[in-house]
């Protein structure tokens, strides 16, 4: 009994790879976004989530936005890059709109947090980025 049911999910494996197109002619890359606006409260509470409004540019139909990478540096520092996807097609039509995310922020620290969010690459292709310092109130105060 055992010997039979293997084989039927053996069965089962190879005939859910049958037609599958590994080498598909789609192709993709990630990619930074540049992000225009940014709309914080002017202060944090600890251990409070924060939603904040991002405000990138997408530059064209082949591009489309995947989530934010939040990136931890110093003490409360950190950078945020908005990453979209580009799909390499011919039919790509540039285009210049701005569209707005959100994404959810807990302050863990009593202090202040700079958020530093990329806006692009200056002319020697250094990132650039938008900065922001923002003052952590403690649970419970208003």
């Amino acid at each position: 009994m055992i010997k039979k049911v293997i084989v039927l999910l053996c069965v089962v494996v190879i005939f859910s790879f049958y037609g599958c197109d590994i080498s598909s002619e789609e192709n993709f890359q990630f990619v930074n976004l540049k992000i225009v606006s940014v709309e914080l409260p002017e202060s944090f509470q600890q251990n409070a989530s924060h939603n904040i409004q991002v405000t990138y540019e997408r530059p064209d139909t082949c591009t489309y936005f995947e989530g934010f990478d939040v990136f931890e540096g110093e003490l409360n520092t950190r950078s945020i890059v908005a990453i979209g996807s580009f799909l390499e097609q011919e039919d790509c039509v540039l285009m210049d709109d701005d569209i707005t995310a959100s994404f959810e922020f807990t302050a863990l620290n009593i202090g202040t947090y700079t958020l530093r969010f990329y806006s692009g690459n200056d002319a020697n292709g250094n990132p650039e980025y938008l900065e922001y310092i923002v003052p952590v109130r403690p649970e419970g105060v208003n």
